[in-house]
C-alpha cells in the first residue's frame, strides 16, 4: 500500500516537472533561455561583428568557425533555438568578456554563456563539459581544458587544471599537515 502511494506521489511530481530526488521544479530550457536572452540583451544585437573581431577563439583554438563565434551563437539561438542543447559550439566560448566589453549594444555575452551552460548542466547535458575527478564539480568546457593542458608542441603538460580549486586547496592543506611534523623536527634539531 505504501509503495503504491509513493509511486502516485512520484508520478504527480513528474507531471509538475519536479525532480522527485530534490523536489525542485525542473527548469524548462526554452523558457530559461528566453529569460537569459532578455536579461543579457541579446535581442539588441546590431550584427556589427565587433564581438567576433575581438574574440580570442582563433588564437586559442587555431581555427575560426562562425558558428562558434559570439555572433554565430547569438544568431543560432535567436533564429533557430531548436535542439540548442546538443550544440558543441556553445562550449567553445572562453567567457573572457572581450565581446561584452566591445559590444556597442551592451550585450552581456559572457554572462549569457555562463548561465546557459549552468542550465544545460542542470538539465543533464554534460557531454562537452569537464568535471573535477575528485568532487565532480564543473570545471570548464572539455575543449578548453584540452587546450590548456598542452604545450606548444602538443605534449600533455599534466593534470594541473583537471582538479577544481577547492580540491587543490584541500590537497595542499592535507600535504602541509603531513609535512608539518617533519619541519618541526628540522627546526628543533637546527
Amino acid at each position: 500500500m505504501a509503495e503504491s502511494s509513493n509511486n502516485k506521489r512520484m508520478e504527480k511530481l513528474r507531471k509538475k516537472k519536479i525532480n522527485p530526488e530534490v523536489s525542485k521544479p525542473v527548469p524548462d530550457l526554452r523558457t530559461e533561455m528566453g529569460r537569459f536572452i532578455r536579461e543579457n540583451n541579446l535581442i539588441f544585437c546590431l550584427e556589427c561583428g565587433k564581438c567576433t573581431a575581438v574574440c580570442p577563439m582563433l588564437d586559442f583554438y587555431g581555427e575560426y568557425a562562425y558558428d562558434r563565434s559570439p555572433r554565430g551563437v547569438v544568431e543560432r539561438i535567436s533564429l533557430y533555438p531548436e535542439n540548442i542543447e546538443h550544440e558543441e559550439a556553445l562550449w567553445y566560448c572562453l567567457t573572457c568578456k572581450e565581446c561584452t566589453f566591445f559590444c556597442p549594444s551592451g550585450i552581456n555575452f559572457q554572462d549569457f554563456m555562463i548561465e546557459l551552460r549552468e542550465l544545460l548542466l542542470q538539465l543533464g547535458h554534460k557531454r562537452y563539459a569537464a568535471f573535477c575527478p575528485v568532487c565532480g564539480s564543473y570545471l570548464m568546457p572539455k575543449k578548453e581544458i584540452e587546450y590548456l593542458q598542452k604545450d606548444s608542441n602538443g605534449k600533455k603538460l599534466g593534470e594541473l587544471l583537471a582538479v577544481c580549486p577547492r580540491c587543490k586547496k584541500k590537497n595542499y592543506a592535507e600535504t602541509l599537515h603531513r609535512l608539518a611534523p617533519v619541519f618541526k623536527r628540522i627546526i628543533k634539531n637546527a
